[in-house]
């Protein structure tokens, strides 16, 4: 008798569609609700991200930490394609024990993947300093994720599995001179000075916290997740920020500093991509974006902006900084489901309505010729062509059955999957507040 083949199991992934704070953390919670996967991957990106988590009056803001961690039967990997801030990681594995979740004996971090200096935040404040006074800010978070992955690029870079070497020190040494020069000659050149006080106290608990994740389970990640896939476990993974932040296709140079698309799930954990299975793309029913940069969706009406980053909390988990917010871009979304190859959708935050009407945009204006490509620059963007439709207020809000929807909310969703039905994308569920429990589900 013919010996049946092992079933292999598959990885999901789960990433914004918009600039970022599209709230995957509450997606993949849901998700994770289901018991369908073993472990939760970040496969690129850095302390940069931030989700946001709730368990009833529990609420925990990860970075690096992929979401997932009020689960406490599942693992997480950090893939080689991230760059590490250990004092970030320690910190929020210390605040994890706090509310009585440990994950250290489920973490696993590459040891390929990349260690964030604690002078790369310092020559990150110093870029955006020189970008300013040339009025091209690009707005990052200062967290040092740009200057990380220029170092690796050049090939100067400290990786995890240095830690555990008896030559680290010195490399590390090597490498810390080198930003030391670069953070004089911003001195010299561009006047950006920074406290040796400031430095002093950085590499302390820079120094503390490698210590500490020396103690961590450092190994080859990319091993362990093809083992579990080869004894049919499934896995998801999590992108950090969003399609319109990619370095190569985004709003370039107003992008993080990788790569956030589902194409770079295989190199970014190491995996071969016949694993890949669904792309779960994440969207709020309006769009928002933090830091610089032109924003064609954006809301005229400044009154109207603030009520809605009142009304979504939009102001960043990272940084705490003010999010622009504006209509939903149904151009720019189907450039992000284009790239992405996204086959479900979540849509996030749909029980925020301030007006009577709400206008979406449908295209892009360039010169007075409507384009039909996405632009290579949004400062090429002169206007926007916009549908108006009926809003529906706060009835809303917390909803968690379909039918119970106020009629022109139901309206606003069927409308926004009939403009991509031509793209094969289902939405599957809506989210209508804060609490993990505030969603139903769309199009099972």
């Amino acid at each position: 008798m013919k010996k049946l083949a092992k079933k292999e199991g598959f990885i999901d992934a789960v990433f914004g569609l918009q600039w970022g704070d599209e709230g995957k953390g509450k997606n993949i919670d849901a998700l994770l609700q289901k018991g369908n996967y073993c472990a939760v991957a970040r496969f690129h990106g850095g302390a940069n991200a931030g989700h946001s988590i709730k368990l009833g009056e529990k609420t925990f803001v990860g970075h690096i930490v992929p979401s997932g961690c009020f689960h406490k039967n599942i693992e997480f990997y950090i893939g080689s394609g991230v760059v590490v801030d250990a004092v970030s990681l320690i910190k929020e594995i210390s605040e994890l024990k706090e509310l009585g979740f440990d994950v250290t004996k489920r973490l696993y971090i590459s040891n390929r993947a990349k260690l964030v200096s604690y002078l790369h935040p310092f020559l990150d404040q110093a870029d955006e300093h020189k970008r300013s006074k040339l009025g091209a800010k690009v707005g990052t978070t200062s967290r040092g994720i740009g200057p990380a992955y220029s170092d690796v690029r050049m090939r100067r870079a400290l990786l995890i599995g240095d830690v555990l070497l008896p030559d680290f020190e010195e490399k590390e040494k090597d490498l810390s001179e080198f930003h030391t020069n670069l953070l004089n000659m911003y001195k010299e050149k561009y006047g950006f000075e920074i406290d040796s006080v400031k430095i002093k106290e950085a590499k302390e608990k820079w120094d503390k916290s490698v210590k500490e994740m020396k103690k961590l389970q450092v190994c080859d990640s990319s091993f362990l997740i093809r083992k579990r896939l080869s004894e049919g476990k499934n896995i998801l993974a999590e992108g950090a920020q969003a399609v319109m932040l990619d370095i190569d296709f985004g709003d370039y140079p107003n992008v993080t500093a990788s790569n956030t698309l589902p194409a770079n799930v295989c190199l970014g954990l190491g995996i071969p991509h016949k694993y890949l299975r669904h792309v779960y793309g994440v969207m709020k029913a309006y769009t928002t974006k933090v830091g610089g940069g032109s924003f064609p969706p954006r809301i005229k009406d400044e009154a109207l902006e603030k009520a809605f980053q009142k009304a979504g909390n939009e102001f960043g988990a990272t940084t705490g900084r003010s999010r622009m917010c504006g209509w939903l871009d149904l151009f720019a979304l189907r450039y992000a489901i284009g790239l992405s190859g996204a086959n479900k959708i979540f849509i996030n935050k749909a029980d925020i309505c301030l007006t009577d009407k709400v206008k979406v945009i449908t295209g892009y204006k360039s010169g007075g010729k409507i384009l039909k490509e996405f632009p290579l620059y949004l400062n090429q963007v002169t206007g926007v062509i916009t549908e108006t439709i009926p809003g529906w207020g706060d009835a809303n809000h917390g909803e968690k059955n379909k039918k119970k929807l106020s009629p022109e909310l139901a309206s606003y969703l069927n409308y926004i999957k009939k403009k991509l039905s031509d793209l094969n994308v289902k939405i599957i569920s809506v989210g209508t507040g804060k609490d993990r429990e505030d969603f139903f589900n769309w199009d099972k």
